[in-house]
């Protein structure tokens, strides 16, 4: 009985080593899928990546090229005010000379009036009236 025992253990066994080596190559099957599945998901984040590194460049470049068309119309404004700024300066400052002008006029005939009607005050009071004969 000992050997039928044996025998039939070993029987078992061989069907048990047989089971486990149809679920071994059963896994290997699996295992190769889910690599091959993997490998295809990981291929497809690095292309998803590449392709939005790439998107953020175009971005970054659009941005960048933004930036440096406003800095130009900044600049060609700034000129553009500058230059007027400075036809302004140089109008108020013709502008200023004429009336500085006027001005200097004005006071030389205020001073002349002035000398004028000292003179004749002086004259006035000095001259009598019946010697020029016109109050008789």
């Amino acid at each position: 009985m000992a050997d039928a025992e044996l025998i039939n253990d070993v029987g078992i066994l061989k069907g048990q080593v047989a089971a486990l080596s149809s679920v071994a190559s059963k896994l290997d099957v699996i295992m190769d899928r889910v690599v091959d599945q993997h490998d295809r998901h990981m291929a497809k984040v690095y292309t998803d990546m590449e392709s939005r590194r790439l998107e953020t460049e175009g971005d970054i470049r659009e941005i960048h090229d933004r930036i440096d068309m406003v800095l130009e119309k900044v600049q060609t404004t700034e000129k553009s005010i500058l230059e007027k700024i400075e036809g302004l300066r140089d109008c108020i400052t013709e502008h200023n000379k004429e009336e500085k002008k006027q001005l200097d006029q004005l006071l030389q005939y205020k001073w002349m009036i002035a000398g004028g009607i000292i003179v004749l005050s002086w004259l006035i009071s000095h001259v009598k009236p019946d010697t020029l004969g016109l109050f008789k």
